[in-house]
Formats: C-alpha cells, sequence, structure tokens
C-alpha cells in the first residue's frame, strides 16, 4: 500500500508551469518549465471543428451579399 502512496505523490506537482516550448518543426513540439524542469510535448496544430468553418463561412457571406 505504500508503494502506491509514493507513487502518486510523485505525479502531484505544486509549480505553476511556465512552459518554454521549441519552435514547431512536425506535429508536436517539446516544451521545458523553466522553474521546475518538467517536459512535455504539445500539439503544433489545432483541429477545426465543423462550428467553427461554419461560422467563419457566415460571416464572410454577410459581408459579400451587400
Amino acid at each position: 500500500m505504500t508503494q502506491g502512496i509514493e507513487i502518486a505523490t510523485q505525479l502531484i506537482s505544486d509549480c505553476c508551469h511556465h512552459w518554454v516550448i521549441e519552435s514547431p518543426d512536425g506535429p508536436t513540439s517539446s516544451g521545458i518549465c523553466r522553474d521546475c524542469g518538467e517536459m512535455r510535448d504539445f500539439k503544433n496544430s489545432i483541429q477545426v471543428t465543423s462550428w467553427a468553418s461554419v461560422g467563419s463561412h457566415a460571416n464572410r457571406n454577410k459581408g459579400s451579399s451587400n
């Protein structure tokens, strides 16, 4: 039981991360927290949802109908 508590304690971080992220090169970029040194991969693109693209088309069409 003690072993599980030790593992859980290691996963909890009190750091309020300040990420320094590499320039985009591929689908992900590595980042490192400048305060605690934790490393993480970040996605370089955001998937567009259908509602976002519909909204932008609707706004574009409003301007051309006048």
